[in-house]
């Protein structure tokens, strides 16, 4: 074993115990190998593992000199910047690529789709479909579905959603999507079930637990519909959707004083929301109607 490949074979072992050791073993190594460029690979990708990025970055720069695999090191430092969110500078390093893998397909409509350049972030991805390569995951399918999504190309998302069924089974995110692509369409059954299936997958954001509230309000499962809306804001106090639409369903009921409820306890999580003091101002409204009535008094 060579002394370098014995120093490679120490990083390796220290890198998850003690990272900073490794890191002073290569750069000692590189102070007597300065042209070596497993070390300085192996400096890069130790920085890149710990998300140092801008220090990785620096790494990769230097190697760009001692190694000939230029499009790998391209193709990282535009990695390094997409993690620090600088997503021009990650475009620039991908645009130097030829897109022939996956990984840079994928992370090259991602960094578009940050820059708001939607219409090429599909262009891409639909190259990622049309050449055939061999994909692993079903996150690209459900990538390209949200960018038509919000295109409001229903059909053409549901297509790519149906297919990664087909290809990697049940997925909560897959349910979820195509249930609000159904919301969207107004076909309020069809989106209950996709949110039905997705609730049987453990989903449980607030985001989802207000939308899936919203549809069994739409086919008269008024009690489920309360249930999920009251989860939502149990889970994000501060957010004032789920309060606005279970306030407006209690309303709907005239069960006044639950209503009344929930909207104290949205002024007390809430700073200001127009739309929640609208509907305080209803209910005081109706709570003083109720009260005004011969028999009240």
């Amino acid at each position: 074993m060579s002394n370098v490949d014995n120093i490679l074979w120490q990083v390796r072992y220290l890198q998850n115990r003690n990272w900073l050791k490794a890191r002073d073993l290569l750069r000692s190594s590189l102070v007597d190998n300065p042209e070596n460029d497993k070390l300085q690979l192996a400096l890069a990708e130790l920085y890149q593992s710990q998300r140092l990025y801008r220090k990785a970055i620096v790494e990769y720069q230097k190697l760009l000199s001692l190694w000939d695999h230029k499009d790998i090191v391209h193709f990282r430092i535009g990695n390094c910047f997409m993690a620090l969110t600088e997503y021009r500078l990650a475009l620039n390093y991908y645009n130097i690529l030829p897109e022939s893998t996956p990984e840079l397909i994928y992370n090259k409509a991602f960094v578009l789709s940050k820059l708001n350049r939607t219409d090429d972030a599909i262009a891409v991805l639909e190259k990622l479909f049309q050449l055939n390569y061999q994909i692993n995951s079903e996150l690209p399918y459900i990538f390209i579905a949200e960018l038509l999504y919000t295109h409001r190309e229903f059909e053409k998302a549901v297509n790519y959603l149906d297919l990664a069924e087909k290809t990697f089974g049940k997925k909560s995110s897959i349910f979820y999507l195509r249930g609000l692509i159904f919301m969207n369409l107004r076909n309020w059954l069809k989106s209950y079930l996709e949110f039905q299936n997705a609730d049987k997958l453990k989903v449980d954001t607030p985001h989802f637990l207000k939308n899936y509230g919203l549809i069994c309000a739409r086919i008269g499962k008024n009690t489920q519909a309360i249930d999920l809306l009251l989860r939502s804001i149990k889970l994000a106090p501060n957010d004032p959707g789920a309060y606005i639409e279970i306030i407006k369903l209690y309303l709907d009921q005239n069960r006044v004083m639950e209503a009344y409820s929930i909207a104290q306890h949205a002024k007390n999580n809430i700073p200001y929301s127009i739309t929640l003091s609208m509907l305080y101002d209803q209910i005081l409204q109706k709570i003083n109607q109720d009260f005004s009535l011969p028999g009240n008094k």
